[in-house]
């Protein structure tokens, strides 16, 4: 099927142009997906199931090689901390996945909830000094029934009611926990005896048969690597395998798209523009557009897409357009262990701990803001760990059979609230240009002090659960530092939802306040970057939108 003018063109199949795709082809729209990358599925469309995929547990074709990524050196990002200083770094600025699925593909698959207290925190905490952080235009109930969906559809396991914070559900999840990691036990166990909630962490990944795809095999390779056998619900088994059984969704992947062009009032999007699989450029026409490439490209997309009725860039009046980009800053305790303690089996976070998500009286003096939610797990792969061992022959083949410490350790990880600051940005870098000519995204990221603040306030508490687990040693890993370029895979802002179109990009459903038929469907929409792994929420998101699309 070829589709000349479909009703909806995404850009984007990830998290949320999958979740998109689906529910608008399966309500009746013809659907043209676009994907920038590969599509490393074969039979994707096939009614009977998937044939096969080219992934497997090959840490060298996944973390060393590029395999599902955009290489740096042909389409990097720059990165610098401060406007008016030089790019100080040219290469990998947190990418995500290039290829059909995106980074549903090779995340570790948590999908928790977000909290309603995490959509209001300027009413509930006020305003930080030196940020920009507004309450979300939405509220949790608003989105509740589109979490439910979701979880239904790409397949979350969890237990309900095992996180005493968590917030009202209209149904359980749909699969039940898994097998936990004996790693994470240790941790769990501690963190326990020392009067905190850990719960099994909510995960799009099969603990049974769901959907006609298996229940994970615990290999350990959940993180940074596609699944070899689909237990994993990246959007391309579930939601966008959904919109091509449709009949209604065409997906055509090699696909950079580098233009939207507009009517002459700019008003309307009238077709974008892209560089197909054999680097021919065409031209194709659609209803509505719905930007789905992640915070950062999707930004730089209407930043490429400036015109005379939008000199700044596509939708970007208020000047918000890339503004108001957030990382989560992840702080790491890790604890060596006498005993072996198998952190490489099983799926990669097993259990989580809410009680550092937010967890201050706002009269408190010594408050801090923006905790979140803890995990507990983490991997160390063979060739990984080989890179940190002296190269010696003999003595380095001993390291790596006894594995002193990559089989001897557990971890704990805190995804702690960025808040948005108007300089942290997206723009295009005047200098550097990728493979195509066109200019890179240009990163502009300093840490909030508030950051190191709460790297300190949670360290003494985080070590105390690791050496209660009965660690001999613990390491303190801190990523908030100046020069140390963020790899974290949260990207979020840079498109902000809002009532106000001189505050705000797009409006509560993601619609752009200055392009009628214009959509977000991806991080950028986030006003806030909330204490939780941002993935189920931009889909709950994606799928509000799409529901409204329809209606």
């Amino acid at each position: 099927m070829r589709l000349t003018n479909p009703d909806a063109v995404i850009i984007g199949s990830g998290a949320g142009g999958g979740i998109a795709a689906k529910i608008l082809a399966e309500g009746g729209m013809k659907v043209l997906l676009l994907e920038r990358g590969d599509n490393h599925f074969v039979g994707l469309d096939r009614p009977q199931g998937i044939v096969t995929n080219r992934f497997g547990n090959d840490e060298l074709k996944f973390q060393q090689r590029d395999f599902i990524y955009h290489s740096p050196r042909i389409d990097p990002r720059t990165f610098r901390n401060s406007e008016g200083e030089e790019a100080f770094f040219v290469g990998n600025v947190n990418a995500l996945a290039s290829t059909v699925g995106g980074g549903t593909i090779d995340y570790d698959a948590a999908s928790p909830r977000i909290q309603q207290k995490h959509l209001r925190i300027k009413t509930l905490f006020g305003q930080l000094e030196g940020t920009s952080i507004e309450d979300w235009p939405i509220s949790y109930d608003d989105l509740e029934p589109f979490f439910d969906e979701v979880e239904k559809t790409i397949g979350v396991q969890g237990e309900a009611g095992s996180n005493p914070f968590e917030e009202p559900r209209s149904s359980p999840y749909p699969m039940p926990p898994g097998y936990p990691k004996y790693s994470n036990v240790l941790l769990a166990d501690a963190a326990r005896r020392l009067g905190y909630h850990p719960y099994p962490t909510p995960a799009a990944i099969n603990s049974v048969a769901y959907r006609g795809r298996p229940a994970c095999a615990n290999c350990g390779f959940c993180g940074g690597m596609g699944c070899a056998i689909n237990a994993k619900g990246s959007t391309a088994v579930t939601a966008i395998r959904d919109a091509l059984l449709t009949g209604n969704c065409e997906l055509r992947p090699n696909s950079f798209v580098y233009h939207l062009k507009t009517n002459a009032s700019g008003t309307r999007v009238e077709s974008v523009e892209y560089i197909g699989p054999k680097g021919e450029k065409v031209v194709q026409q659609g209803g509505i557009f719905i930007l789905a490439c992640n915070a950062i490209e999707s930004a730089r997309l209407c930043l490429l897409s400036a015109n005379n009725t939008h000199p700044t860039g596509l939708g970007n009046r208020s000047d918000m357009v890339g503004r108001n980009l957030m990382f989560h800053n992840i702080h790491t305790a890790i604890g060596v262990f006498p005993n072996r303690t198998h952190p490489y089996r099983g799926r990669n976070m097993s259990h989580s701990v809410d009680d550092f998500n937010l967890p201050h009286d706002p009269d408190d003096p010594n408050k801090v803001f923006g905790g979140g939610v803890v995990g507990l797990g983490g991997a160390l792969h063979p060739i990984a760990f080989a890179k940190h061992l002296p190269l010696i022959g003999a003595s380095h083949k001993s390291w790596m059979r006894e594995s002193e410490f990559r089989d001897h350790i557990a971890a704990l990880a805190i995804h702690g609230e960025d808040p948005p600051v108007l300089t942290n940005r997206v723009d295009l870098d005047p200098k550097v240009r990728d493979v195509y000519r066109f200019p890179v995204a240009r990163i502009t990221y300093k840490s909030h002090p508030n950051d190191q603040r709460v790297a300190d306030y949670y360290r003494p508490k985080f070590e105390e659960i690791v050496w209660e687990a009965g660690a001999v040693t613990v390491l303190w890993v801190d990523e908030v530092q100046p020069t140390v370029v963020p790899q974290t895979k949260h990207i979020m802002g840079t498109l902000r939802m809002g009532t106000d179109p001189d505050r705000s990009v797009t409006d509560p459903y993601g619609r752009f306040h200055d392009v009628e038929n214009l959509y977000c469907a991806d991080g950028g929409l986030f006003v806030t970057s909330t204490g939780y792994n941002p993935t189920l929420t931009q889909q709950a998101l994606a799928a509000r939108q799409a529901h409204h699309i329809l209606e």
